[in-house]
């Protein structure tokens, strides 16, 4: 017998989640590879928020919550321009946590550092179409500056 929860953690992703388990001096932003192909932004997230398997975690919660039939009015808004937030209870309906986040959604610029250690070939050429939504943590606002990417995350 499958629950619900479980029928909608049994989702064909459409994407890969690159991302640095060994963590390295030296990192990327955790990514995803492959949304593009089916008409979705790709997204990333800085890899020091949850730690590669955390963040592809969220990401696949993200993706999931996204595509739920009610929820694409939210990815549209961001795609338009605004700041989503997404709460832990719209991700994990009914779970308790004693760390409850929110989350915020933005399409960052194929100029924007974080989209350039990402996704390097396709923000250096305009040719190759490249939409991006950074995840982050509310509150952790370094995030969303080019410094904090230059060069790569420094663990």
């Amino acid at each position: 017998m499958k629950t619900k929860e479980k029928k909608e953690m049994d989702v064909d992703y459409p994407f890969i989640i690159h991302a640095d388990p060994f963590q390295l001096p030296n990192t990327y932003p955790t990514h995803t590879h492959g949304l593009m192909e089916v008409g979705w932004p790709e997204f990333f997230i800085d890899p020091l928020a949850f730690g590669g398997i955390g963040n592809a975690g969220l990401i696949n919660a993200v993706y999931r919550f996204l595509r739920r039939p009610g929820n694409g009015s939210r990815l549209d808004a961001v795609l338009k321009g605004e700041i989503v937030e997404i709460t832990d209870e719209d991700l994990y309906p009914g779970c308790a946590s004693d760390t409850a986040y929110t989350y915020c959604l933005r399409e960052a610029p194929r100029s924007f550092e974080g989209v350039k250690l990402a996704f390097p070939n396709q923000a250096e050429h305009e040719n190759i179409p490249l939409r991006v939504v950074q995840i982050w943590v509310k509150g952790d606002d370094f995030a969303l500056t080019d410094e904090y990417y230059k060069g790569g995350i420094k663990w």
